[in-house]
C-alpha cells in the first residue's frame, strides 16, 4: 500500500523528527519520563515511548494521533506542525 510520500521525503522527515527528539526536553517520554522516546503524538505535541504510545493508540485518534518516528510515514504538514510545537 502506497502512502504517496516519496522515499526521499520520508527519509528527510524521519531525520527531522529524530533531530527534534534529541533536543533537551524532547528526549524523555512526556508521560512516564523514559529516555529516548521514538513515538510522537502530533496533535498533542509530545514525544512518548513505545509503551505510552500503545496506551495513546487505545485512547483513540479523536484524542491523540500517535505515530512512530521511524516506522510510520509522516506528511510534510505533520512534520511542520512538530517543528512548530517541539522547537
Amino acid at each position: 500500500m502506497s502512502t504517496g510520500i516519496s522515499k526521499i521525503t520520508t527519509e528527510r522527515n524521519q531525520r527531522t523528527l529524530l533531530e527534534l527528539a534529541m533536543q533537551p526536553g524532547n528526549d524523555i517520554c512526556a508521560d512516564c519520563k523514559a529516555r529516548n522516546p521514538r513515538w510522537a503524538s502530533h496533535n498533542l505535541g509530545i514525544f512518548v515511548c513505545v509503551n505510552c504510545a500503545s496506551i495513546h493508540r487505545k485512547l483513540g485518534t479523536h484524542i491523540t494521533k500517535v505515530k512512530s518516528l521511524t516506522l510510520d510515514a509522516w506528511t510534510k504538514e505533520q512534520v511542520e506542525v512538530c517543528i512548530f510545537v517541539f522547537c
